[in-house]
């Protein structure tokens, strides 16, 4: 997992996300997708499955980005499992980066922002962008015969966590008071946990 942890405004979603027209202005995830493309092309001895997710947390609510009906109200307040699985999350097979990087702009659509006194574009949800890659060997045995084939499977996680903000400072009132509060809550909630683990 790779996250952006700051202040509102500070720049964390341009850092991660940002497709850029040249190479050296793309963020963090279109780096990932397209050296993970080009590992995979030059690894003949396996074969690759690669998968697509999204989603916001907002207010305290999952919400699949990726669900064709999103905008009509699915793929809302889902439920998260053991070890961080969704049911019924949204993957998209990607067979090209191309393909992989119009997934998570289209995800991009999704959520939710609002302008502030401090930030013109405020996430105002976390976003997680996710990437499953499984691996197996190429088979080498003959056609029709039976081989055990190991399957090995990874998933990474890029976060792009709103930006704690001073309410006094931004100005938020109503629907982005409830959205400041919850942010500022869970950003507390993650320090915690962070400084218990250090």
């Amino acid at each position: 997992t790779i996250l952006a942890y700051g202040q509102t405004g500070s720049g964390k979603t341009h850092s991660l996300l940002n497709q850029g027209i040249k190479t050296e202005e793309a963020g963090l995830l279109p780096r990932l997708i397209a050296s993970l493309f080009l590992q995979v092309a030059q690894d003949v001895d396996n074969v690759y499955s690669i998968e697509a997710a999204a989603v916001q947390v907002y207010n305290e609510q999952v919400d699949d980005l990726l669900h064709l009906e999103h905008q009509a109200g699915s793929g809302r307040d889902m439920q998260i499992r053991n070890n961080g699985v969704i049911p019924g999350l949204t993957w998209v097979t990607c067979k090209r980066p191309e393909t992989m990087l119009e997934a998570f702009a289209r995800a991009r659509t999704n959520l939710v922002y609002a302008e502030t006194k401090l930030n013109k574009a405020s996430s105002r949800s976390h976003a997680i962008f996710q990437i499953r890659l499984s691996r197996r060997e190429r088979s080498k045995a003959p056609a029709g015969a039976a081989r055990q084939v190991e399957c090995v499977t990874s998933r990474l996680c890029v976060v792009d966590l709103a930006g704690s903000e001073r309410v006094k400072k931004s100005g938020a009132e109503g629907a982005q008071f409830k959205e400041a509060t919850n942010i500022n809550r869970s950003l507390l909630a993650f320090g915690n946990v962070v400084s218990a683990l250090a």
